[in-house]
């Protein structure tokens, strides 16, 4: 059964992505103010009637938005988070109402959603310094043949783990975070907390990190996979699409050279990509799934300069 995937923006001001399969649409991330989503959705020939439900990945601002929130309640869409997410979004204007209209769902480390009877999302925990932030894998099934493709996204991470490549070992599209260049980021004007913050396991993936990264997940995951790499929330000052491209292909040459590799933006919908079972199925790796336990990291809520959104 064909669905697509569309990266509608990524980056520092805002990320969200929709997944539509079989009449159900699920928006990953909600960091687009409603009147900007309209048009990201507009764009790729969808709207606001696509969206069935939505899944956060943590709660810093270019993730989810106050207003996008009080959309979501006056048209009924659900929103799928951890509880420690909803406990955060309570000081928000919009999420008591929202709360009380029963649009609250609640998800746990490394269960299983069932958002339908053909699609599942499964959250992995990641390194990220809102506690807790998740990566997430989507996979869509059929009753007679079992899994037809699979999503492996990760936006936000500091670091990789055994964990989140076993969680995405022969997904058919790999969307990870290219964050920054990290000589770029060192030679950058960019206050020290902040620069020591980006590169540290709680921060983001550097071009080399995530190359790495991308490296291992493909190993495992079979002759032919993924078959697309999506680059995730570049850096606007500490990192250039060319150079992002460039690490990604390096990183599949060796397993999969054929790989569509495509660096999301901030202010275009990225390429839609459609997913099928895939003539080379009988390749894919078997992805088996182990609970993610990381050490609990207390943040600093607020810091000078820096109001919780991701650089």
């Amino acid at each position: 059964m064909t669905a697509r995937f569309t990266v509608l923006a990524s980056g520092s001001s805002g990320n969200a992505s929709l997944l539509e399969h079989d009449g159900f649409g699920l928006l990953i991330d909600c960091g687009l103010h409603p009147r900007f989503l309209t048009a990201r959705l507009q764009s790729i020939g969808a709207t606001w009637e696509r969206i069935s439900a939505v899944v956060l990945t943590h709660t810093h601002t270019d993730h989810w938005k106050d207003a996008t929130l009080a959309e979501f309640r006056a048209r009924r869409i659900p929103m799928y988070a951890h509880p420690q997410h909803f406990a955060y979004m309570e000081r928000a204007a919009s999420f008591a109402a929202f709360n009380a209209a029963g649009l609250t769902r609640e998800y746990a480390d490394g269960r299983l959603i069932e958002l339908t009877k053909n699609l599942t999302c499964l959250p992995v925990r990641v390194s990220h310094d809102s506690v807790p932030t998740y990566a997430f894998r989507v996979d869509g099934l059929d009753a007679q043949t079992g899994p037809e493709w699979s999503i492996g996204y990760a936006s936000d991470l500091g670091c990789g783990s055994p964990e989140l490549v076993t969680a995405f070992a022969g997904v058919d599209v790999l969307a990870l975070e290219y964050n920054h260049d990290e000589m770029m980021e060192r030679a950058s004007s960019r206050p020290r907390f902040l620069v020591d913050r980006v590169l540290g396991d709680l921060g983001h993936l550097s071009n080399k990190q995530a190359a790495e990264l991308t490296a291992t997940i493909a190993e495992r995951s079979g002759e032919g996979f993924p078959g697309h790499l999506i680059q995730l929330h570049l850096s606007k000052d500490c990192n250039k699409p060319e150079l992002a491209a460039v690490a990604g292909r390096e990183a599949l040459v060796a397993m999969n050279p054929a790989t569509e590799v495509i660096t999301a933006k901030q202010d275009v919908a990225a390429k839609t990509i459609y997913l099928a079972r895939r003539a080379n199925a009988e390749n894919r790796a078997t992805a088996r799934v182990k609970r993610v336990a990381l050490k609990r990291v207390t943040v600093r809520p607020s810091l000078p300069g820096f109001d919780g959104s991701d650089w």
